[in-house]
């Protein structure tokens, strides 16, 4: 439970401590003083959205810090998980606030996110505030405080989980459906692609070697010419070099003479020329230049093939391979779809029907949750000064639509204050104070069944009084035996309920104002409840009477 709150510079409170005990707790003062100070700071120590100007005139920061004593293991688990201590199940929560609005938050002296505190609030603190009344309006609260008052929280929680299971197959089977036929309109398209490369049969070096073939082809073709002229030169039938030269050489033979050595000189060259030349002339005729020209025709067509299908698919020539296997890739996916597609979908059959299973014993235990909810609303409601009023849950099952998260059960709260009228939907019918006494009846049955150990009301008593406030006070002080309760009051016979009363007060000193709360002893009690009773004007009567409404309490 809360067991204090120190608050310092925040609004118009520049320092104050409130120590708490257990009961019922009440917060009065006058309007305007701040009463709702403190509800505002434990928003803040709950993870509230902060503002710079809850920051006090003239200060640098607020700082708020609450201290709690707790008994809930799955408490325990989140904090020994985030690496917090609490060994002696107390829990100090700090939250600062700095005038540029920036803030912290720290949990027993470790930094946490805001997040985190409102993770952990739910095991600590529940407020209601004003209009704690205009919640019941909403019909996913209804659903929430039905299954509260059912005990249904762990089988709706098995029922999301089975919804979970069940939605993220089906998504995952509306994708591959989507694959699958976006798969279809490509498969002509990459299956022709592929036989196209199927054919090419291209590998990490099949580019490389078919064009190194192609230029050793292209270099044979071009040898031919120069092998032919060669030997034509050589061997031809007229005019051949050797023929020629032979005939020069004996021309020579015949003029030459013993003594003319340069002539034999020559004629000694021309005979080595003759021997080379016809060397070479049988060398070139061993010399292999034929090309067959299917072969060359075949590795052109092989080369632009490779070239073509590069520039289709925009890669180079030797990574063709890659979008060989890529394509072979795609359509084996795109051909094991149909197989797989029919896989998942048994297996989301399966899990829509674990689903349907569950919504069924869901909305029957509702159900029976729902009679016994609006026969005990009704009872507490009577002892709320509405005697005629009646409240019933009504639930209706929707069949049609896919499965949803909650099950498919849509609620309704129902509603009439007086006798013969017929039950109407609550949001049109209901005052602000009569949803402020539902609120409150619905929050005393639900409070034996919730792990909220600190219940706050900000003046949930609003729109009511006389001998309704009493009935309200009596019910806040029934709830209290089960847990803490702290009220924030605008009624004598509410705070007349209360084990503890605190004063907020309003006080202008020089330069400010300050907002401050005191505990109360007995007589300073009496005397704010006279005053709430008579007003600024406190006489001997009020006095009286506030005393006496006191002790009635006791």
């Amino acid at each position: 439970m809360l067991q204090q709150l120190a608050v310092h510079d925040f609004a118009l409170c520049d320092e104050n401590t409130l120590e708490f005990s257990s009961g019922m707790i009440c917060i009065t003062g006058e309007t305007g003083a701040g009463k709702s100070l403190t509800v505002d700071a434990l928003g803040l120590i709950c993870g509230q959205r902060a503002e710079a100007s809850m920051v006090k005139t003239g200060a640098e920061k607020a700082e708020i810090e609450a201290v709690f004593t707790f008994d809930s293991g799955i408490l325990k688990s989140i904090l020994d998980e985030a690496g917090i201590e609490s060994d002696d199940n107390t829990i100090i929560i700090r939250r600062q606030i700095f005038k540029d609005g920036k803030s912290r938050a720290y949990v027993n002296s470790h930094v946490q996110t805001l997040s985190f505190l409102k993770l952990i609030s739910p095991y600590l603190v529940s407020i209601n505030g004003q209009h704690a009344g205009m919640r019941l309006l909403d019909e996913k609260f209804q659903l929430n405080i039905l299954d509260e008052m059912g005990n249904l929280a762990p089988l709706r929680k098995q029922l999301n989980q089975a919804f979970e299971n069940y939605n993220k197959e089906r998504s995952h089977l509306s994708e591959l459906a989507k694959k699958q036929q976006e798969g279809a309109l490509l498969y002509k398209s990459r299956l022709h692609d592929l036989k196209l490369l199927r054919a090419l049969k291209p590998d990490p070096d099949s580019y490389e070697e078919v064009s190194k073939k192609y230029d050793e082809l292209q270099s044979l073709v071009r040898s031919q010419d120069a092998v032919s002229l060669a030997l034509a030169a050589l061997d031809n039938n007229e005019h051949n070099v050797i023929d020629i030269i032979a005939s020069r050489l004996n021309d020579l033979k015949v003029v030459s003479s013993p003594d003319n050595a340069p002539l034999n000189e020559v004629s000694s060259l021309f005979t080595e020329a003759l021997r080379n030349l016809d060397k070479a002339r049988i060398l070139l005729g061993t010399v292999n230049t034929d090309v067959s020209p299917e072969v060359l025709a075949s590795c052109e067509e092989k080369l632009s093939t490779y070239h073509n299908l590069a520039r289709k698919f925009s890669v180079t020539p030797g990574d063709l391979y890659k979008v060989s296997k890529t394509l072979e890739e795609q359509l084996s996916e795109f051909l094991s779809l149909k197989d797989e597609i029919e896989k998942l979908t048994s297996v989301v059959k399966n899990l829509r029907d674990e689903y349907e299973k569950l919504s069924v014993n869901l909305s029957q235990m509702r159900l029976n949750a729902a009679q016994k909810m609006s026969q005990a609303v009704t009872e507490k409601i009577h002892e709320l000064s509405m005697p005629q009023g009646q409240f019933k849950v009504e639930l209706k099952r929707d069949e049609e639509s896919r499965p949803r998260r909650d099950g498919r059960d849509d609620v309704s709260f129902l509603f009439t204050a007086n006798l013969g009228e017929p039950l109407q939907v609550l949001g049109t019918v209901a005052s602000g104070g009569e949803l402020s006494r539902l609120a409150l009846a619905i929050e005393v049955l639900t409070a034996s069944k919730s792990s909220v150990p600190t219940l706050i009301f900000d003046e949930i008593d609003a729109g009511i009084s006389g001998r309704t406030a009493s009935c309200v006070g009596a019910l806040l002080h029934e709830l209290s035996s089960k847990l803490q309760v702290l009220t924030v009051t605008h009624l004598p016979q509410v705070a007349a309920c209360a084990d503890s009363h605190f004063l907020v007060v309003k006080e202008n000193t020089e330069n400010s104002v300050r907002s401050k709360a005191k505990l109360l002893n007995h007589d300073e009690r009496v005397y704010e409840l006279g005053r709430m009773m008579g007003g600024s004007i406190v006489t001997k009567a009020t006095l009286e009477g506030a005393l006496a409404l006191l002790n009635e309490r006791k």
